[in-house]
Order: C-alpha cells, then structure tokens, then sequence
C-alpha cells in the first residue's frame, strides 16, 4: 500500500515536472519569435507610418507565426546599441553616416535595402538677415551641426563646391534643435538642419538656405539588420520588404489619406506635410549610384577621424534579400 503511495506520488512529481518543462519551452518559443522594429515617423518616415497605421507589417509576420514590437529611438547610435545587446532585429530607417559608424565601429548589422533619399531635406542656413548670402561666406565663421550626421557630410561636401575645407570653417557639435536655437541666439552664423525643421523655419521667414543636398548628396537612408536574424531567418526580412512595398503602393494609390495618416501622426499640418514630402523618393533598391554614396559617406568619416578603419562595401551590404524576392 505505501509502496503503491509513493508511485503515485512520484508520477505527480513526474507529470509536474513534464509541465514545468513544456510551459519553459513553450515561453522559450514565444519570446524567440517576437520581431523588434524601431520606429521613428521623423523626419518624415512616410512609408514606416503607413505600415505600422495600416498593419502591413503585423498581417505579414502573423504568417510566420510571429509578433512585431515597434520600439522608437532619438539617434542612430541608439538602435545600434540596442541591436548589438539583442533588443532590436531591425532599423528600416538609419542615417548612411550612422551605419557606416556603427559598422565601422564593430556592430554586426548590414544593409538589406534602401528606404529612401531626400537631398532638399538637409541644408546649412543662416539666419534671414543674416549679411552671408553663400557657402563662401562660411569662412572663419561658427557652424553648429551633429558631427559625424548626413549635415556634416553635407557641409564638408559644399566647402568642397566652393574651393574651401571644413578647415576653413569652426564646427561646433550640437544636436539640429540646439544649433537652431543658437543659430536664433546669435551664437554661430550657420547651422545644419534637416526636416521638418527646416521647412518650419523657412515658412516662419527665419533663415535662408545657403546650401541644400540637392547635386551633393543623396541624403540616403537605409533599412538594416543584425547581422544574425538576416542569416538566420531571411524569410523575415523577405516578409518585412514586401509589407515595406505594400505601404509603398498604398501611397501611391491613396495619396489624401497618406497625408492624413502622416499629418495625424506627426502634429504637422497638411500642407506642410506635402510640402516635405514632395523632397522626398522613397524605394528600396540599392543602386549602384547609392551604393558609391555609402562609399563616399564611408571615406568622409575616415578622413574626418569618425571612423578609424575604412569599410569595405561588400561586407557592409549584403543584396541576398532584394535577390530574393525579385
């Protein structure tokens, strides 16, 4: 009889512990397939609005049994972290500058695609009044900008244009709201901005453009990842191109309700929405022009002291999931 006790009690034990098992594996299971997506609407991020408001994305991962996360960061080397200590699989949209720094600095992610290109949408400006008419006017003068952005690559490219150097010139680093608000102060003559800044302060009649992109710089953004999950799991990234190119199409066929999916989510004003968006070209092939861009956004930062080791193209964009869902 005792004996007969003690069987039952260890198939308890036993059952209990089968339990406890397939419960962990079933967690196990769950968190590995959940899919984290930074998400940033600024500057204007039109297509990354659309699809997370219409539910492109969550309807394409479904079918892989998989559940999307959106987290929003303020900079580039944020997501960069965040991918690097596993919290984030994938940034539809980051800076050239900062993928190629990120890269460079150690961080195992890749391009899989462009997101789009907006030249008129990063300039260096003074203030309206201001008695400099043109980049030659930058000379001995203060010019407040992140170091290291698209508006820093812009500035050297533009001193460049006009026989000058960023030698010729004082950076000061500060973040787009900051040189703004000192450009404003009267404490540098210039600033690098980006929209929708810039078409803020242009409207109000507080600056002049004394340089845009346009014939300078593609002003790229591209879609990375880490390096592991496009390995790994491709058929991800293949299912994250085709929601991406499903939002592409529902801008294109319903412009009026884009910009008032864009003005809702963003605070701005619809005429000013499509103002800034007409600056920009969304599409995710990379070119061969594009490709040349990074190259040269890549050798910038070298020659500026960002990055200490140069990049090579070929392990920095990796074209299989473009290939593979031509």
């Amino acid at each position: 009889m005792e004996q007969g006790k003690i069987c039952e009690v260890c198939k308890g034990r036993v059952a209990l512990i089968l339990m406890l098992i397939l419960m962990w594996a079933l967690c196990a299971n769950a968190a590995a397939e959940k899919l984290t997506v930074s998400y940033n609407p600024m500057p204007l991020n039109v297509p990354s609005i659309v699809m997370k408001e219409m539910g492109f994305l969550e309807e394409a991962m479904a079918e892989l049994g998989i559940k999307v996360e959106y987290n929003s960061f303020l900079a580039g080397y944020q997501m960069t972290e965040a991918m690097a200590a596993g919290e984030l699989d994938i940034a539809p949209v980051m800076g050239g500058t900062s993928t190629v720094t990120s890269f460079a600095g150690g961080r195992s992610l890749q391009v899989f695609a462009a997101y789009g290109q907006a030249p008129a949408g990063f300039a260096i400006v003074a203030k309206a009044g201001s008695p400099m008419h043109s980049v030659q006017d930058l000379k001995g003068k203060t010019v407040g900008l992140p170091v290291g952005t698209e508006v820093h690559y812009l500035l050297g490219k533009a001193l460049e244009e006009d026989g000058l150097s960023l030698q010729d010139v004082q950076v000061a680093n500060m973040l787009v709201p900051d040189a703004v608000t000192a450009l404003m102060a009267g404490h540098i003559e210039a600033a690098g901005v980006v929209e929708p800044v810039l078409s803020r302060l242009q409207s109000a009649g507080q600056i002049k453009v004394l340089r845009d992109g346009v014939g300078l710089m593609p002003g790229l953004t591209v879609m990375t990842a880490r390096k592991g999950i496009i390995d790994e799991r491709p058929e991800v990234l293949q299912a994250f191109l085709k929601a991406h190119n499903r939002s592409l199409q529902y801008m294109a066929e319903n412009p009026e309700e884009t910009v008032e999916l864009v003005a809702k989510e963003t605070d701005l004003p619809p005429e000013l929405v499509k103002k800034i968006m007409a600056k920009y070209t969304f599409a995710p092939q990379i070119t061969p022009e594009l490709a040349a861009s990074l190259a040269n956004t890549a050798a910038f930062l070298y020659e500026v002291g960002i990055i200490r080791e140069r990049v090579e193209l070929e392990e920095l964009i990796n074209y299989s999931i473009l290939e593979s869902i031509r």
